[in-house]
């Protein structure tokens, strides 16, 4: 994430909020990098029921 971050600053785009998500194979995390300040969902979500997961990437694109 701080990768990416200091890619899109050394080529002037300008992006806000840079997200990631990690899998266990069984938990996914979630992770958003803004500025210096790192957001990491500590409870996890479990691969069923998918509908919370697909909300958090539906919600990713749209505050992205």
């Amino acid at each position: 994430m701080v990768a990416a971050q200091k890619f899109n600053e050394i080529n002037n785009i300008p992006i806000a909020r840079i997200y990631c998500i990690i899998s266990s194979g069984t938990v996914w995390r979630f992770l958003k990098l803004e500025a210096k300040t790192l957001t990491i969902d500590l409870h996890g979500s479990a691969v069923p029921p998918v509908e919370p997961l697909l909300g958090m990437l539906v919600w990713m694109v749209r505050d992205g």
